[in-house]
């Protein structure tokens, strides 16, 4: 029997089997060191994978220099992917590795032959079991595994990564992921992995880049950091052009640059490295940086459109996939790779680029009108911008607000800025915000010009106007025609989806407190789309209306009929089977306010962590929710909750789907999380842009009383008298009003101390707003036994403000505070006001004689003659 033949082996260069020096002044990074060396220790296979220019080759030369391990180095190119050549060069890099450590289990390996045998099995075979004689573990790092080609599997680095030894560990590094079986380790024995976001440059490490590149210090590196999301070879190409403006009169230096030289480097490193179909449907998907598998078809003009965007995936092109509703996914580009090869085609072929935007515009025109916006502009295409405004403009604001309304048809070029139907909307939008003398304007310009329109869009327009049309000096809409008048609130084309004016009346009552207003309006409108539809609605209708209704009489201020009407809403839809329907997430949410302001923290957390599970959390109403979310949790101080709320908040901010309303929210909340952690200097830091007041109602009420726990008293001033009363709710003017009660305390004005304390009260019984009360108790407590000496029409609320605040904080002072029992403390509490016995005893609902008893026992027990005496002997032993 005839031996295997093996050929004889071509040595390959050695610059194959060494790790590539390190560039000059690359940055060290030890905390991927650590990262790479705790993989390594733990799995035997371990991916890095991540784009072009991320860094993975110097990242990984630098670990293998510092690595206690023996570490093999084998650097592939285009030419690896021969199945002979591979092993050759893999067998190489294991002997030259251990020609570096002369131990005994070495000397098999250094007796293989490099080259691989016609049974190939055989020649595998020596390899493993030379393997298995190390004494000594040893790492194998093979760079730029994507070069070896898709039989990667059923060659020598798939048969190591499946039967090595646990001496041998595998590091694989390429672009995207390898064509081996990874599933068994990652579900089996483990797999460690480094991707993109952990090779990505935090700012820190921008910083560090900027310094060893010359930049001045201190460098402010977060908004090169956004801008380029990391990406390392982005980073490098940014403050090169930085270092070369200093030489240019008149630039500034430390201001990323708008377009990054990086186009070439795309275009060289990324697209020409790719089959020509899959570089041609890069080129031509990146028209919109999120896309989902329709309409990359349509981009691509061939019905494998989706599949290449799998391809896309696979081979680590800047792309990432997100579960989107259902089910379906969307793709989203890296946003700088995604420009940048916008640039390449724009510059190789400027009419494909612009016809591949309409398509775009004409996809997205009546799902997403802001991106149709985007995409018509880019194409040339402003008639198709101005279509998809005029058709779903509702929509728009109920998700986005007025101001972004507006400046969507203010972004269009002249004269479709000027078009009778865009000043109309522009008008609305002025009138939403208050500003009637601008909408006035705009609506005079606007009917001036409706001869210019076609009748659909003629039709579009008076819809429009008689939506808003007329409103009374009051601000509020008058929907109760008079009887005889057979005037109707006109109807939208079917075809635009706002099939009847109680339809339209539904869209603008969301968009009212939606848009953080006060929600009184809403109410009205809502109860016009009730009566209006009573007879004809279906129930399920008739219920998601009173959701929704329920939500208003809450942003309104009306929390006991906001609590009732959600929970008869939902104990109707829960006897149907719908109260886990997205549209109920209105209910919940309105009883997560009612709880949050009545202080029942648990209660408010779990109603709104069902809204936000039913809801869409990317929606207007899943934003509001986040933020009173937020506001419990930090009222809580739960530290696994406010992480949930910090990643939350965060996760909303980063999709950009609101307006400079949604920015305030989130600033507001932002900071409210820094100051539960106790950072009270990083909250005043985060709202400072914010300057005082002028945002919407909640916001302000929030902005003044940080302002003023922080020292700043004028801002904090400034922000109270920005929000006028015809703005304030009751828990609003409630929270506002006492924070105005301590700033007059403040400057020793105790006649507007009072006044400002008695109109919180007055506000706050009817509803039951505890929350400002108890987040104010520290600062309150004595000013409300002041209070009530100085004089109240609200006695028990106050005593029992008073008497809640004693049982939330029982100190340890004195045996004699101890002495007392739990409803003695109370009646104690309830006894620092002028109420008489019979008044607390209808407070407690007790009667008057238990009163007295204890009212003797706590005499007894504090050796005092009246009431008087025992509260300066409790206030003197620190009982109260």
């Amino acid at each position: 029997m005839g031996e295997t033949r093996v050929p004889a082996a071509v040595p390959g260069p050695q610059s194959k089997t060494r790790p590539p020096l390190r560039g000059l002044g690359a940055l060290e990074r030890p905390r991927l060191d650590s990262a790479l060396t705790a993989a390594a220790d733990a799995h035997r296979l371990t991916v890095v994978a991540a784009p072009a220019g991320y860094g993975k080759t110097t990242v990984l030369g630098d670990w293998a220099r510092h690595c206690d391990l023996t570490c093999a180095w084998f650097s592939l190119d285009r030419f690896d992917a021969q199945p002979a050549r591979l092993f050759q060069g893999v067998v190489a890099a294991i002997q030259a590795a251990a020609s570096q450590s002369p131990l005994p289990g070495n000397n098999a390996l250094l007796a293989l032959n490099q080259s691989l045998a016609d049974d190939r099995a055989a020649s595998y075979d020596l390899l493993l079991g030379a393997l298995e004689q190390l004494t000594e573990p040893m790492a194998l790092i093979i760079d730029d595994i994507h070069l070896a080609g898709p039989e990667l599997s059923g060659g020598i680095v798939g048969v190591l990564a499946a039967s090595a030894p646990p001496t041998l560990r595998l590091v694989l590094s390429g672009r995207g992921h390898p064509s081996i079986q990874l599933e068994r380790h990652r579900f089996g024995e483990g797999l460690g992995q480094l991707g993109a976001a952990e090779l990505a440059l935090t700012q820190g490490e921008v910083a560090q880049v900027a310094s060893s590149l010359g930049q001045d210090e201190p460098f402010d590196a977060e908004p090169l950091w956004r801008l380029t999301a990391g990406w390392p070879v982005a980073v490098h190409a940014s403050l090169t052009a930085l270092a070369q403006g200093r030489h240019v009169p008149g630039r500034t230096t430390n201001t990323p640059p708008e377009n990054l030289p990086l186009s070439d480097y795309i275009a060289e490193e990324v697209l020409d490295q790719l089959d020509r179909p899959l570089a041609d449907f890069v080129l031509r998907a990146t028209t919109c940086e999120w896309l989902g598998r329709r309409l990359a078809v349509e981009l691509h003009g061939q019905p494998d459109g989706g599949l290449l965007l799998e391809s896309c995936l696979r081979n680590g092109l800047f792309i990432e996939e997100y579960e989107y509703r259902d089910g379906e996914s969307m793709y989203r580009w890296h946003s700088l790779f995604a420009a940048q090869c916008r640039r390449i085609l724009e510059r190789r072929d400027p009419l494909l680029a612009e016809r591949l935007h309409r398509i775009a515009a004409r996809y997205y025109q009546d799902t997403d009108v802001s991106e149709c916006v985007n995409q018509a502009l880019q194409g040339q295409a402003p008639r198709q911008a101005v279509m998809s405004i005029g058709g779903h403009w509702l929509e728009f604001l109920l998700r986005n607000g007025a101001p972004a309304l507006e400046q969507l048809c203010l972004n269009l070029p002249a004269p479709w800025n000027a078009d009778a139907e865009m000043l109309m909307i522009r008008s609305l939008c002025r009138e939403l915000d208050g500003d009637r003398g601008g909408a006035s304007e705009l609506s005079q310009r606007a009917m001036a010009r409706t001869a210019e329109l076609d009748a659909a869009r003629r039709g579009t327009l008076d819809s429009c106007r008689g939506l808003f049309e007329p409103v009374p000096a009051h601000g509020l809409l008058d929907l109760r025609l008079p009887a005889g008048d057979g005037r109707a609130l006109p109807e939208f084309q079917a075809e635009r989806r706002l099939a009847s004016s109680s339809t339209g009346m539904f869209l603008l009552a969301q968009a009212e407190f939606r848009l953080h207003r006060g929600g009184h309006q809403a109410t009205v409108l809502l109860e016009s789309v009730v009566a209006d539809r009573r007879d004809q609605q279906p129930e399920r209708a008739e219920i998601f209306a009173d959701a929704e209704r329920a939500l208003a009489h809450a942003v309104a201020g009306d929390l006991a009929t906001a609590d009732e009407l959600a929970t008869q809403t939902l104990e109707r839809a829960d006897a149907r089977g719908w109260s886990s329907q997205d549209r109920m997430a209105a209910a919940w949410l309105a009883r997560g306010i009612a709880y949050y302001w009545r202080d029942e923290l648990k209660g408010a957390r779990a109603h709104l962590v069902k809204a936000l599970r039913l809801g869409n959390k990317f929606s207007a109403l899943g934003a509001l929710g986040v933020v009173y979310q937020v506001l419990v949790d930090c009222a809580s101080g739960d530290e696994s909750h406010l992480a949930d709320s910090r990643a939350a908040l965060e996760s909303l901010h980063a999709r950009g789907l609101y307006g400079v309303s949604w920015n305030d929210f989130h600033t507001i909340a932002w900071a409210k999380l820094a100051e539960a952690r106790g950072d009270l200097d990083s909250a005043l830091a985060v709202v400072e842009p914010m300057g005082a007041g002028g945002h919407a109602p909640l916001v302000d009420t929030l902005l003044a009383e940080l302002l003023r726990r922080g020292g700043e008293i004028s801002a904090a001033q400034r922000c109270a008298r920005e929000l006028t009363s015809e703005h304030r709710n009751g828990y609003l003017d409630t929270s506002m009003s006492l924070t105005e009660a301590l700033l007059a305390h403040g400057n020793r004005d105790e006649a507007r101390t009072h006044e400002r304390i008695e109109n919180a009260v007055h506000r706050a019984e009817p509803q039951s707003v505890l929350r400002p009360f108890t987040e104010r108790r520290d600062d309150i407590a004595e000013l409300l036994i002041r209070h009530a000496v100085w004089g109240t029409t609200h006695e028990p609320f106050i005593a029992a403000r008073m008497a809640r605040h004693t049982q939330g904080h029982p100190p340890l002072r004195t045996r004699s505070y101890w002495t007392l029992t739990d409803r003695e403390r109370e009646v104690l509490a309830y006894m620092r006001s002028v109420m008489t016995a019979a008044e607390i005893a209808e407070a407690l609902f007790i009667s008057v004689n238990t009163v007295k008893t204890h009212e003797r026992s706590i005499y007894r027990k504090l050796g005092a003659t009246g009431r008087r005496d025992a509260l300066k002997t409790a206030a003197e032993r620190g009982i109260v």
